[in-house]
């Protein structure tokens, strides 16, 4: 049974909520922080200010960083020895070119892991300013770039979802086994990802069992605008704009794709399931379980399992939001135009001029697009 979460307006979103989930957050020590004399008072700030370091990021990020935590662990076991806080210069360069030789990692990984270790730093009390500002690592992480870009087996393995993908994808559903709603909320949730270029944890439910209303994608975030167009609220992007950001779905006929019929298809299809309602999250199953991003990327890896194959070719949920792009990048006239590449938001100050426009004029951008996508369409056949 889904719980569903009712937080007022000023409650911090979904993915700040709840206790300590990493041995990471255990390191936050108000006593050496705070450096208060004993008293009820002082307890009483302590655990205030444990529960706003806690808040402080999100629960992913803190997953990031115990990422990095579980790195260094298995770096000083490959070197069999354990190294002393603060880390010292030589030791966080050794790390990254660990990183680099023996884990093959990208080099914006390593640089996450060089901030999660100085995040760590900075929960000990301890000054990390060297992990970032240390320019011996500012070359490892550079050379670690050009030789990424000189071997192709260190690229990234991660496909992006083509159009003709896309359509695989939905004949492949619409083969399954599945029941009606389970298809559909599957195929609603990959052509949204796909034509609205949007990341799917921004649409997508944070677990199966439970949701919170002012952060999940709701069918009251869905609006139905003049045009048989639909507006989607995005209450939780990942530019963290407190007023969330706004895109656009507009038909597309003639592929048994279109975002639009699929979005008013699944409402009936929920509504029957009596699992509907304004409140209630979009991607929702019959047994009242929510779509994840874990959940869609198992769904993936098993429809495409003769396409994809892990540490390979990976199909994930991220690689919807490169379709439209991918595809506007080999039509010159689109590649340069800044509102079209503000349809992905894949930059804030075009996506601003995006939003400026009057609904007739985001048609016309997308009438754009899709006249590239039947260009696409035709050239595979």
């Amino acid at each position: 049974m889904t719980t569903i979460i009712i937080t007022d307006g000023s409650t911090r979103l979904a993915k700040y909520h709840g206790s300590a989930r990493f041995s990471l957050q255990q390191l936050v020590d108000p006593a050496s922080t705070l450096k208060l004399p004993p008293s009820q008072a002082a307890t009483t700030t302590s655990q205030a200010y444990s529960s706003l370091v806690n808040a402080s990021i999100a629960k992913s990020t803190w997953g990031k960083y115990q990422s990095a935590m579980k790195a260094f662990s298995c770096f000083e076991a490959a070197h069999c020895t354990s190294f002393n806080w603060p880390l010292t210069k030589e030791t966080c360069r050794a790390f990254a070119t660990w990183c680099h030789s023996a884990r093959h990692l990208q080099p914006s990984s390593i640089k996450g892991y060089l901030a999660g270790l100085k995040f760590v730093h900075l929960l000990k009390g301890m000054n990390g300013d060297h992990l970032t500002g240390d320019p011996i690592i500012h070359l490892i992480l550079k050379g670690s770039f050009n030789a990424s870009l000189q071997n192709p087996l260190t690229s990234s393995t991660r496909r992006v979802v083509t159009f003709p993908l896309l359509l695989t994808i939905g004949h492949r559903i619409a083969a399954s086994a599945w029941d009606p709603l389970a298809k559909q909320v599957v195929f609603t949730a990959c052509t949204t990802g796909f034509f609205a270029s949007t990341r799917m944890g921004e649409i997508l439910a944070c677990e199966e069992d439970n949701f919170d209303i002012t952060s999940n994608l709701t069918w009251a975030d869905i609006h139905l605008t003049e045009g048989d167009s639909i507006l989607i609220r995005l209450k939780q992007p990942k530019s963290g704009e407190k007023e969330g950001e706004f895109v656009d779905l507009f038909r597309f006929p003639g592929y048994h794709c279109c975002p639009v019929k699929a979005f008013k298809l699944l409402a009936s299809l929920q509504a029957k399931a009596g699992v509907y309602g304004q409140n209630l999250p979009v991607f929702r199953f019959a047994s009242g379980k929510n779509l994840t991003t874990s959940h869609l990327n198992r769904v993936l890896a098993d429809l495409l399992d003769d396409i994809c194959c892990p540490g390979v070719s990976t199909i994930s949920c991220h690689s919807f939001r490169a379709g439209i792009p991918s595809t506007i990048s080999t039509f010159p006239d689109l590649a340069t135009s800044d509102l079209i590449k503000g349809w992905g938001r894949w930059k804030s100050d075009c996506y601003q001029s995006y939003t400026r426009l009057k609904l007739p004029q985001r048609a016309n951008i997308f009438a754009q697009i899709a006249q590239a996508l039947h260009t696409v369409s035709t050239n595979s056949t």
